[in-house]
C-alpha cells in the first residue's frame, strides 16, 4: 500500500512539476520541466488510477487463489482421514490424520492473524475454522484408540463446514 501511495505521489510531481522535496529545502529546479499540458496531467491521473485499480483486484485474485489452494491442502487429507474412518482402517485412518493436522497447523498459522480479502466479509470464517480444528483435534483420541465410527460422525461435521465455507465464499 505504502509503495502505491509513493507510485502516486512520483507520477503527480512528474506530471505537474511540483517538486515537493526540493520545495522544503529550498531549492527551485521545477521551472525548467514544469508541465503546462493539462491533458497530459489528466492521463497521469486517470492511469494512475487505472494501474491502481487493475492492481487491487489482481492482488485480490491472487490471495483468494492462494486461499483457495491452502483450502484444499487442508480439504484432501480430510476426505481421506474420512474414508478410512469410514472403512474402519485404523492404520490408515492414524497416518490420514497425521496429514491432516499438519496441513491444519500449517493453515491456522498462516490464517490466524491474517483474513485474505476473499473471506474479509465472511462473518462466519473465522468461526468455522476454529470449529474445524477443535473437531480435528477432539477427533484424535477416537482414531488413536479405534473408535473409527465416532471419530467418522465428528469429521462428518468438520467436512461440512468446510463445504459450506467453499461454497459461501465462492471457493470452489
Amino acid at each position: 500500500m505504502v509503495l502505491y501511495l509513493l507510485a502516486v505521489v512520483l507520477v503527480f510531481q512528474a506530471a505537474t512539476g511540483v517538486c515537493g522535496f526540493y520545495n522544503l529545502i529550498g531549492r527551485n529546479t521545477c521551472d525548467r520541466i514544469k508541465r503546462k499540458d493539462k491533458k497530459l496531467v489528466l492521463v497521469s491521473a486517470v492511469l494512475v488510477v487505472l494501474i491502481a485499480v487493475a492492481g487491487s483486484y489482481t492482488s485480490a485474485m491472487m490471495t483468494k487463489n492462494i486461499l483457495k489452494g491452502d483450502l484444499e491442502s487442508i480439504i484432501e487429507p480430510y476426505n481421506l482421514t474420512l474414508l478410512s474412518t469410514e472403512k474402519d482402517l485404523r492404520n490408515e485412518s492414524i497416518n490420514q490424520y497425521e496429514m491432516l493436522n499438519t496441513s491444519l497447523g500449517a493453515f491456522d498459522r498462516k490464517y490466524s492473524d491474517y483474513t485474505p480479502f476473499a473471506v474479509k466479509f465472511d462473518e462466519k470464517f473465522q468461526g468455522d475454522m476454529k470449529n474445524v480444528s477443535m473437531i480435528v483435534k477432539t477427533s484424535r483420541q477416537y482414531i488413536f484408540t479405534g473408535s473409527l465410527s465416532d471419530s467418522h460422525a465428528r469429521l462428518a461435521v468438520g467436512e461440512s463446514l468446510l463445504q459450506s465455507i467453499k461454497k459461501r465464499d465462492s471457493l470452489e
